[in-house]
């Protein structure tokens, strides 16, 4: 097992499947403020860690044991019913906090017969939820 999204997301590799992501990017960042003061340079201060945001791409492929239909649907749910879940890589969660989906963005790639969806890419964007 690679890792995990909550409960209904497992990525894995075996020999008759394959789920996983690539170019994953995670975005770590802190609040500042800035004020200004006569006859000098603006000050900054330092307010606290920002949220957390991850994109992750991930190939959906019949051709790797992956129905992609129901990856896309899962993944749909979460994010219209505000889902909140770990995202645990290895052994370890990725982060503090669990993170809350936010957006999905989808690109059917290959259609078969009778509208049977093979392959598609699938990018999730989770914000750290606090």
């Amino acid at each position: 097992m690679i890792g995990t999204l909550g409960g209904k997301i497992v990525f894995e590799v075996s020999d008759e499947y394959a789920l996983t992501f690539n170019n994953m990017t995670r975005d770590v960042s802190g609040r500042w403020t800035e004020h200004d003061a006569m006859g000098a340079k603006p000050k900054k201060e330092f307010l606290g860690p920002g949220s957390q945001k991850i994109n992750l791409p991930i190939t959906l492929s019949a051709g790797l044991g992956v129905k992609p239909r129901a990856v896309i649907e899962a993944i749909e749910e979460m994010v219209e019913t505000g889902a909140v879940e770990y995202f645990v890589l290895g052994s370890r969660p990725v982060g503090k906090n669990p993170f809350c989906l936010t957006a999905s963005s989808e690109t059917w790639d290959t259609i078969y017969n009778h509208g049977e969806l093979a392959k598609a890419t699938l990018t999730i964007t989770l914000e750290e939820y606090t």
